[in-house]
């Protein structure tokens, strides 16, 4: 499964970070889960606007990683 992993951190706290998972429906390749990266990430901002996006990436059956 291909899962598009957004990194936001806090605005006013850049080093409290938050991972997000978000499972592609329906299932997608990997080239179409980084197309669509930026509308997830800007519906994620707008609905939580103290977090910043700082970073993302499409994984095909990968564990959760801490973010950094």
């Amino acid at each position: 499964m291909i899962e598009l992993v957004l990194i936001y951190c806090l605005a006013a706290s850049p080093d409290r970070c938050l991972e997000r998972r978000e499972p592609l429906q329906p299932p997608m390749s990997l080239m179409a889960c980084s197309l669509s990266a930026q509308t997830a990430a800007q519906n994620y901002v707008r609905s939580h606007p103290a977090y910043r996006l700082k970073a993302w990436r499409c994984e095909k059956d990968k564990p959760r990683e801490s973010p950094a």
